[in-house]
């Protein structure tokens, strides 16, 4: 049996190199595999990239975004990050969809949960925005999980989450679905990341959980969930709003509603609004991408999703929430976002706040849209780090 002070003097002797481990384990899932036969060879291509020590890959499954995929275990180099090992790999085959992820499966009230988890450390929940998923925050968690323990969650009615018809879907669900997972996989206590309307759900769920949240963090924060939530910020929202019932009325006619969803969800489409709209960085918006966020939504029972979260409940607004959180809150908003400019109402009302409240920052980022963990995850990451460092968990 060897004593604490031999075991001391046994360290003391040792070189560093012998005592630090040299490689670490992760685990990522890739999409567009093609068929059974590739996880072998995909095996000897992974474990020839640089950083790469050894490559486990599961069986093949099918289904998924490009046919089929395998999660893949790999032993990484100490100096390696996560992201350069992504990149790698995107270069070696750009069909691959690389995301560094393990994906599990959780059962909320009888419904199944998608969720993925990466890294080790204290945890992080990230929460996406609407029509989004898991994979979105996929650039961001490469930055995040190298330090942290992440989980990315699929809102029920998104992602590969069941999405049943009978839901009343808003931010307070959500909240109550986030609520519950935090308690399951992380009671220590977790840091809240959102973005848009995932924003507005980690503030419902801090204000519901005070004591499940160290902290939260929101990307470009919406005031509502739909346009009712959003008639008093807005003159052009009221002179419009004739048109907005007549629309979600219509939207209530199945064959209408499945025309213009169908035609919103398209693969096109999507690419347009990205580039057009939501991104900045252009270079972002990638065929993997699109594939991420229109992959979802030809699930059956995405179009009533789709219906129940314009024509719904608003659900609560930033203003209604922040009395209620004692955690501390920074914002982060791409300042060329054209669905909730920071010069806004919702925008204006925390850069007031973080006048007035010691634990409340603000930061703009420059020539960045409506997804800042994805536009620009090397921005964002940049003010996340100092903010987790800080807090007291």
């Amino acid at each position: 049996m060897t004593s604490d002070s031999n075991v001391g003097m046994l360290r003391e002797t040792l070189p560093d190199a012998v005592m630090a481990p040299r490689t670490r384990t992760t685990t990522i899932t890739i999409h567009g595999v093609a068929n059974d036969m590739e996880p072998q060879r995909l095996s000897t291509q992974l474990e020839g990239l640089n950083g790469v020590k050894k490559a486990l890959i599961s069986s093949y499954m099918e289904g998924g975004m490009r046919g089929g995929f395998v999660t893949a275990q790999l032993e990484i180099e100490k100096g390696i990050s996560l992201k350069e090992i992504i990149r790698s790999i995107q270069d070696m085959n750009n069909e691959l969809i690389v995301l560094p992820l393990k994906f599990n499966s959780w059962i909320w009230r009888g419904h199944k949960i998608n969720f993925g988890v990466a890294g080790c450390g204290k945890p992080i929940i990230l929460v996406h925005g609407f029509g989004g998923n898991a994979g979105h925050f996929g650039n961001l968690i490469t930055y995040l999980a190298d330090h942290y323990r992440v989980y990315a969650v699929d809102l029920l009615g998104f992602g590969a989450s069941d999405k049943p018809p009978e839901m009343n879907y808003g931010p307070d669900l959500w909240a109550e679905q986030i609520c519950d997972f935090a308690k399951e996989f992380a009671e220590e206590g977790a840091v809240l990341i959102g973005n848009s309307i995932g924003s507005l759900t980690a503030l419902a769920a801090a204000a519901a959980g005070s004591n499940t949240f160290r902290g939260l963090v929101l990307l470009n924060c919406a005031g509502a969930m739909n346009r009712k939530g959003l008639m008093q910020d807005d003159l052009l929202l009221q002179v419009l709003s004739p048109i907005f019932v007549a629309v979600e009325y219509l939207l209530q006619k199945p064959r209408i509603a499945s025309a213009l969803f169908n035609r919103f969800r398209s693969k096109g489409n999507i690419r347009k609004i990205l580039e057009e709209q939501a991104y900045r960085n252009k270079e972002a918006v990638t065929d993997q991408l699109v594939d991420i966020l229109y992959q979802p939504s030809t699930d059956q029972g995405a179009l009533n999703v789709f219906v129940k979260v314009f024509t719904g409940d608003p659900g609560p607004r930033p203003e209604m929430l922040m009395p209620q959180i004692n955690s501390p809150v920074l914002v982060l908003w791409g300042d060329n976002d054209p669905w909730t400019p920071i010069n806004g109402p919702v925008g204006k009302y925390f850069t007031k706040l973080s006048r007035e409240r010691g634990d409340v920052q603000i930061f703009g980022l420059p020539d960045v849209g409506h997804c800042p963990h994805d536009d620009r995850p090397e921005l964002a990451a940049e003010y996340i780090f100092p903010f987790l460092a800080n807090l007291d968990w």
